[in-house]
């Protein structure tokens, strides 16, 4: 099944003819994504390195954290998805291709550490623009490529691996791109969800991708006491005055305790869309840097990203995150009173 006539033509973007240009020219490709890596990047990371290697290329990656343990089925050989410690990097790369973020903050100390060594950067995206007072000054050398139309940067990669032509997919590239798209439409339930997601779906199910083996790596890797430390958060879930807004807490001290990574309460967020009342919900977890990372969902109905943006974050309209080197509960205070009033503002002008 090929759904080519169904994408929207790239090759009339100018960026894109750029980057097919420094592809070209590239003898050394270096992958990375962002700090804290999800499924969204992992996957799409992966489909890219085992594509690029089907097209001859010669590619690393390496990420700013380790590849955590629920998505070692992408990689189970350890030898692609790599972090810090675990892979030699060349003196130099010609194209450096970085995934998931349009925010070099977002990529830590790999940032200053490389951004100079890489002849050139493409940023990979599709989240909207930053803007605000944190907008993002990018290098001379770095090129953005950005698609906030596509649910996810599988289903971006997807486009790019059609104009290209490099290779065809095989059961590697199939299951890094089902991965990115699973994952990052909350298995396809997210507004963003696209009909172009579900065809990526079915046509990676060709190539051998067993959705039931993927579902059950990512979601079925909890250990008890990680359920008994969704337990004690649930029981201190906190919501505003009307119930609009809900959110969870989490000191650095409790995830210790529970021998919790930060990648394992990835999930816990979302339980808090069960909430009937909610329009808005945020997690609060204190950093092994003890910095307090946030991360901000809404049911669909209030947009959220801009807040994010104002504290020095980004991300989807519904979905969006952040990061503030203060007190968890003086983050608290400030994301929740700069949330009550955009819930507000919906509630009296529906904007």
């Amino acid at each position: 099944m090929s759904t080519k006539e169904k994408i929207p033509e790239l090759s009339k973007s100018k960026e894109f003819l750029k980057f097919k240009g420094l592809l070209d020219q590239a003898k050394r490709v270096l992958i990375s994504t962002h700090a804290l890596p999800d499924g969204d990047g992992l996957g799409a990371e992966s489909a890219l390195f085992h594509y690029l290697k089907r097209a001859r290329k010669a590619c690393r990656v390496y990420n700013p954290d380790l590849l955590p343990k629920r998505y070692r089925f992408l990689d189970p050989k350890g030898v692609v998805l790599l972090g810090p410690g675990e892979v030699e990097l060349w003196d130099t790369c010609d194209l450096w291709v970085i995934i998931d973020t349009n925010d070099p903050r977002r990529l830590g100390k790999l940032w200053s550490e490389l951004s100079l060594r890489a002849k050139k950067i493409v940023f990979f995206d599709h989240h909207p623009e930053i803007v605000g007072g944190h907008e993002i000054t990018y290098p001379p050398h770095a090129l953005l490529m950005s698609d906030p139309a596509s649910s996810s940067i599988g289903e971006m990669l997807y486009k790019v691996f059609q104009e290209l032509g490099l290779a065809r997919l095989n059961k590697d590239v199939a299951l890094g791109l089902y991965v990115s798209v699973m994952t990052d439409t909350n298995s396809f339930r997210y507004s963003r969800t696209t009909a172009l997601a579900h065809q990526i779906a079915a046509e990676t199910l060709e190539h051998g991708v067993n959705p039931e083996e993927v579902y059950q790596a990512i979601y079925s890797s909890k250990e008890l006491t990680h359920l008994q430390l969704l337990g004690n958060m649930l029981q201190n879930v906190r919501i505003s005055a009307a119930g609009k807004i809900a959110w969870l807490e989490m000191p650095l001290d409790l995830r210790k305790k529970h021998q919790a990574s930060a990648d394992d309460t990835q999930s816990f967020l979302n339980l808090l869309l069960l909430l009937k009342d909610a329009e808005v919900v945020c997690f609060f977890r204190e950093e092994d840097d003890n910095q307090i990372r946030v991360s901000i969902k809404s049911k669909g109905r209030v947009v959220i990203n801009r807040v994010a943006m104002e504290l020095g974050g980004g991300g989807h309209e519904f979905a969006a995150g952040l990061a503030l080197s203060a007190s968890l509960d003086k983050t608290v205070e400030a994301v929740i009173k700069r949330i009550e009033g955009l819930v507000l503002s919906y509630e009296r002008f529906g904007k």
